[in-house]
């Protein structure tokens, strides 16, 4: 059987939640992770990835492993930190990404754990990256008036696109909050939901060390798949289409969005979009 791999970082900190966000219930005994597994898997993905930190490697095997479907592999990748520099602070979604090169050789999706994006989005993606003939890497687009939260700031992807829906540049933008908006609300932003060819893995290999050579010293610099997908596009390396999906994205980046989160899932539940068991 073909492989369709989904990989899922949930090796955050959640700091500004205040605990493991990644698989805090929302509904029943479900976080914002299982509704996107069961996503993943309706729009045929049958691999699933999670990366995480080691000392939560137990809760997800746990939680996880011999849990699904027996059609379905789980595997767990450590984002290990043993060969870097000391500190407290996590490296980065480009590190993360780049965890995954030993366990992936082929077209792959890429999300975050407290992110919900909806089904047509992973619908999109499955048909783009195991369906399409090009060999393009893709990404979901948002608007950014959907994906900012009530309580506090978020981080962003800029997006700069085409108009052929191609990515001319994409930048972190950190800090973005609705009372202090430095972009237009239509603005095009990644929440992180990336299709990916296994060329990625060397291109991000090579930024890593650049990137620890600059910053072997610092307590707080992030590497970031922004960084790593523009490095490819102004190299012309490969082009990122956007999938424009027609979903609600919503996330929990602090405590105070669990309630608005709850409230979504429960209304897509009553009107049949989920089951309200899972698996």
């Amino acid at each position: 059987m073909k492989q369709k791999t989904l990989a899922i970082m949930a090796a955050g900190m959640g700091s500004r939640f205040g605990s493991l966000k990644q698989i805090h219930a929302v509904v029943s005994n479900y976080a914002i992770i299982d509704y996107s597994i069961y996503d993943a898997l309706q729009a045929g993905f049958n691999h699933i990835v999670i990366i995480v930190r080691e000392d939560i490697l137990a809760v997800f095997k746990e939680r996880y492993e011999n849990k699904l479907s027996r059609n379905i592999q789980v595997d767990f990748v450590l984002q290990n930190t043993k060969k870097l520099p000391k500190r407290k602070k996590p490296w980065g979604t480009g590190h993360a990404l780049l965890s995954l090169k030993n366990t992936i050789n082929n077209n792959f999706a890429l999300i975050n754990a407290d992110d919900f994006y909806g089904q047509n989005a992973f619908k999109l993606m499955h048909d783009a990256l195991y369906k399409s003939t090009n060999n393009s890497n893709y990404f979901i687009g948002y608007q950014l008036k959907n994906t900012l939260s009530d309580f506090g700031t978020v981080s962003r992807g800029e997006c700069i696109l085409n108009k052929n829906n191609e990515l001319i540049s994409i930048k972190e933008r950190t800090n973005i909050s609705k009372e202090d908006l430095k972009m237009p609300l239509d603005t095009i932003v990644s929440m992180n939901f990336w299709g990916f060819t296994p060329e990625v893995f060397k291109i991000t290999d090579a930024l890593f060390k650049t990137f620890l050579e600059e910053n072997n010293h610092s307590e707080t610099a992030e590497f970031y798949i922004p960084q790593v997908v523009d490095y490819m596009i102004k190299e012309q390396i490969s082009t990122f289409i956007m999938l424009e999906s027609n979903s609600k994205w919503f996330g929990v980046t602090y405590k105070e969005d669990e309630t608005i989160v709850k409230k979504q899932l429960l209304k897509l539940i009553s009107e049949g979009f989920y089951p309200k068991k899972l698996w």
